[in-house]
């Protein structure tokens, strides 16, 4: 039987690689973990590989395609209904589109699956999210990132790399964005580079790149989550990974190898992140934006 006091955590992108670990750290630490897929077969054989990892653990799963907005609407009402309080979102999941793909929704596919689909969740899930914490993993690859907000859609100069890199300064800002707009104890948010780690994206996107455990990757998402987490019922912070201090750790910070690190001089642009919030809440439809 659930146990309705634990903390809930959401983890997108948790069949395999980093959010997976990220999910398997959690559960075994005591948070109730929703586990997220696109596929429905591979994400009933994630839920089975976490459940023979982590015996007794509550494991929650939940489909839906990041690339679709009426999928992630119709997803954050299913959420809502099944969890009153989301003690944290990490955002996770994401892309290395080599090609240049618009959405249904008309956006590039690596802005609208890394920032434009989790923007759009997090706002929908604000009120199950009161009081909890916001983790964007985003990467160290958002210091060559540009933005151009009359073509965030690359209809000009597309690359793989620079999709990416784009989307992950977006990232950054989602997070910097979300910190300006509620005080710390309405919401809390963060955006972290995870390291470079053997993934299916890293093998993708950068080719025959030696990285990194998946559990490595996801040690700064899990020392954030204790951190906030931390004496809640049936949830003991994992022993081989501390939880990070929130008073070194204000909502907004960007976090790199685990410790606060200043984000590019795009990310601290106060009246770029206005406008992008702005021209994202004015394609989506998003209300307050």
């Amino acid at each position: 039987m659930s146990d309705p006091g634990r903390p809930v955590v959401l983890v997108t992108g948790s069949t395999d690689g980093i959010g997976h670990a990220t999910a398997l750290a959690l559960a075994r630490a005591g948070a109730r973990v929703v586990v997220h897929g696109r596929n429905r077969p591979r994400l009933e054989a994630a839920v089975a590989a976490l459940t023979a990892a982590a015996p007794g653990a509550e494991l929650d799963s939940i489909s839906f395609d990041l690339g679709s907005l009426a999928a992630v609407r119709a997803a954050a009402g299913e959420l809502a209904r099944r969890y009153p309080r989301l003690d944290v979102l990490i955002n996770n999941a994401g892309i290395f589109a080599q090609e240049r793909v618009l959405t249904g929704d008309g956006f590039e596919a690596s802005l609208a699956v890394n920032y434009v689909a989790p923007l759009v969740l997090t706002e929908l899930l604000l009120p199950q999210l009161a009081g909890g914490t916001v983790i964007n993993v985003s990467s160290i690859a958002h210091l060559r990132g540009q933005l151009d907000l009359g073509d965030l859609d690359l209809a000009q100069g597309f690359t793989g790399y620079g999709a990416y890199a784009q989307s992950k300064l977006a990232q950054v800002m989602h997070a910097l964005s979300l910190a300006e707009r509620h005080a710390d104890g309405e919401l809390r948010a963060f955006s972290l580079h995870p390291g470079v780690i053997e993934t299916k994206l890293l093998r993708e996107g950068f080719g025959p790149v030696r990285g990194g455990s998946v559990a490595s990757g996801a040690a700064t998402s899990v020392r954030l989550a204790a951190a906030v987490l931390a004496g809640r019922p049936g949830f003991t912070a994992p022993p081989d990974l501390a939880p990070l201090s929130l008073a070194e750790t204000p909502s907004g910070s960007y976090l790199s190898d685990g410790r606060v690190a200043q984000p590019s001089a795009l990310a601290r642009d106060a009246a770029l992140r206005t406008g992008l919030w702005a021209t994202i809440a004015a394609r989506t439809g998003l209300v307050g934006g």
